[in-house]
């Protein structure tokens, strides 16, 4: 993908992508981010959270010799419980009116404080505290979630 989108590419734009290969099975996960912010690991045996940081750039802005040496699959093993968050960055950007930004702090709180529910607590919690954030400060970017529980 990033070989043919590199001949469109401006210098004002900006591509990132991510994929998630799931195998339920055995808990194991690849992953592999271009430029797209960090999932976030909800450890449930220690009630961590935080993101993984798998190396990356983004897409169509190298040809594919820096691309393909910097951007890999990346591999992590889920436990039972354990949960993995992809977001958009329209979540850790929404602003609330005093143009302050939702941050990826906030963001791991309330991952770290609603995971031991599951994926759906993680979801219903973020959409809450981001509508109370941002009240009825109008938003200039999408908002995407995706909530994973290993059971």
């Amino acid at each position: 993908m990033n070989r043919q989108l590199y001949p469109d590419i401006k210098e004002d734009m900006f591509i990132s992508m991510a994929y998630v290969i799931l195998d339920h099975a055995h808990g194991k996960v690849t992953l592999s981010r271009a430029g797209h912010d960090a999932p976030i690991i909800f450890d449930h045996a220690t009630g961590g959270a935080a993101p993984v940081k798998p190396p990356g750039m983004v897409l169509g802005i190298d040809s594919g010799s820096v691309f393909d040496r910097i951007t890999g699959d990346f591999a992590l093993t889920l436990n039972q419980g354990d949960c993995l968050l992809l977001y958009t960055d329209g979540v850790t950007e929404a602003l609330d009116a005093n143009g302050d930004e939702f941050g990826p702090e906030r963001m791991i709180e309330s991952v770290r404080a609603s995971a031991p529910e599951g994926a759906p607590a993680i979801i219903s919690r973020l959409i809450d505290e981001l509508r109370n954030f941002v009240g009825v400060q109008p938003q200039n970017d999408d908002i995407t979630l995706i909530a994973i529980r290993k059971t």
